[in-house]
């Protein structure tokens, strides 16, 4: 007989897995325990998601402080630099990510079939000068850890491409090409956010693969965000089940419960790569149906066998709209009844609730989303919206009292600007930064007050 979870079940489960819950540190963190916090997310999550905005935090530094608070960001840096320190690698799995080294030497296959997938400004570039590819392991051999932009340079690369776009060398476009196709890896960010590569220990062997294994570029390289790395050949799932069904399972544990379409969009694989996998999981006792009650109609959910107890949380924290727990937008909906679209892409006079909203977190619900920028020349964190969740399906009762949840977020909001080392709070008030502005700011000019 099918089980059978309520909403508010599924949605503890979901978070419980991803590591939410155990109580946050506000002061100041050392190296080692940052360290450890990092380590601690990874076990959940596998994964951060890189988004070079930093108008508050980078996206890839707010899982570590929404599950274990006040950390030191250098301390991801240096675990994605080589050596007996690492812990990251940086690769293409949900997005641009950095991921743990398991998951990383996992989705080698994907790396092995974008080598020889379309890439068109590749080919013409290697026809063009059939020693680039050598050469540029050989530059970075000599000058060291590099961006595609000083390789270019140092190569006497300098002619770029027409248009608007993302306007490359031949040069760019190939130490993209050679990073996606996993001859290089990426040791760390510049100062200018762009990737700085190293050549892998065996990238001769997959150059020579290259020039023998017949890649057969026809089609356009897009941008650095748009080109769909982890689109595979159709019949790639057949020809890596093993670690299509390992990445599935990791999927499915880090998050507790989930519906099919959640766990092929964990990794960016297809859902017809993944039900083979998740049809095994389901024999094997990984993974059970359930059925969770929802007030817009019963939905079968898969469960993990390690999935945590569904006890009530005290939580409350900012969390990042690439954070695993919200990035799978349909899951987001379903699950937690919020309707996210981000900001950035909107024109302003369309935004709702303004540039790069972050929803708040409160028990097991999202009651609202704050729209924030850390003005660090003022020793400011500008709050510029507050917005309410409208929640259309969670009952009045279930919803967190309003004057709790917004003394929670008052609170959260000053530890977040300590973390980011500012000094004040400010809060907007007035049309379009919504109705939680102004008792926030009543709140927080109550504080300072006391």
């Amino acid at each position: 007989m099918t089980r059978t979870l309520t909403w508010t079940a599924a949605r503890r489960i979901a978070l419980r897995s991803q590591g939410i819950g155990p109580a946050r540190r506000h002061e100041e963190p050392t190296a080692a325990a940052s360290r450890r916090a990092l380590r601690r997310t990874l076990e959940h999550t596998h994964l951060l998601q890189i988004d070079s905005v930093s108008v508050f935090a980078r996206a890839h530094h707010l899982p570590v402080y929404t599950r274990s608070g006040a950390w030191d960001p250098a301390v991801l840096d240096r675990a994605s630099r080589p050596g007996r320190g690492r812990l990251v690698h940086e690769a293409l799995a949900h997005e641009a990510v950095y991921t743990t080294e398991e998951v990383h030497a996992l989705l080698d296959f994907r790396r092995r079939a974008v080598a020889q997938r379309d890439w068109g400004n590749v080919r013409e570039a290697a026809e063009a000068s059939p020693r680039l590819l050598p050469r540029i392991i050989a530059a970075l051999e000599e000058i060291g850890p590099s961006s595609a932009a000083a390789i270019s340079r140092h190569l006497g690369d300098t002619e770029r491409g027409e248009g608007w776009g993302w306007r490359r060398t031949s040069s760019q476009w190939v130490v993209e090409y050679l990073f996606r196709a996993g001859c290089l890896d990426c040791v760390g960010r510049s100062a200018q956010f762009e990737r700085l590569y190293v050549a892998v220990d065996d990238a001769a062997e997959r150059l020579a693969e290259l020039a023998t294994g017949g890649a057969e570029p026809t089609g356009t390289v897009r941008s650095d965000v748009a080109a769909d790395a982890s689109t595979d050949p159709g019949d790639l799932g057949a020809r890596h089940e093993s670690e299509v069904r390992e990445l599935v399972a990791r999927a499915a544990r880090a998050l507790g419960i989930a519906e099919i379409s959640s766990l092929a969009d964990y990794f960016r694989l297809r859902t017809a790569q993944v039900r083979p996998a998740v049809e095994e999981l389901l024999t094997g006792g990984v993974l059970e149906e359930v059925v969770v009650r929802h007030p817009a109609g019963d939905r079968t959910l898969l469960l993990h066998r390690d999935a945590p107890g569904a006890s009530p949380l005290s939580v409350s924290t900012l969390v990042s709209p690439f954070d695993p727990i919200v990035f799978h937008r349909p899951r987001l909906a379903h699950l937690f009844d919020v309707d996210y679209r981000i900001g950035i892409y909107t024109p302003a006079a369309k935004r709702t609730t303004g540039y790069y909203a972050l929803p708040f977190l409160h028990q097991d619900l999202f009651p609202a989303r704050v729209d924030l920028r850390a003005a660090r020349d003022r020793g400011v964190l500008e709050v510029r919206g507050a917005f309410r969740e409208p929640l259309p399906h969670v009952p009045a009762p279930r919803r967190p009292d309003e004057e709790g949840m917004l003394d929670a977020l008052a609170a959260e909001l000053r530890h977040a600007a300590r973390w980011q080392g500012l000094d004040t709070l400010e809060v907007a008030v007035g049309p379009g930064t919504g109705s939680l502005s102004a008792p926030l700011r009543e709140r927080l000019a109550d504080a300072r007050a006391s």
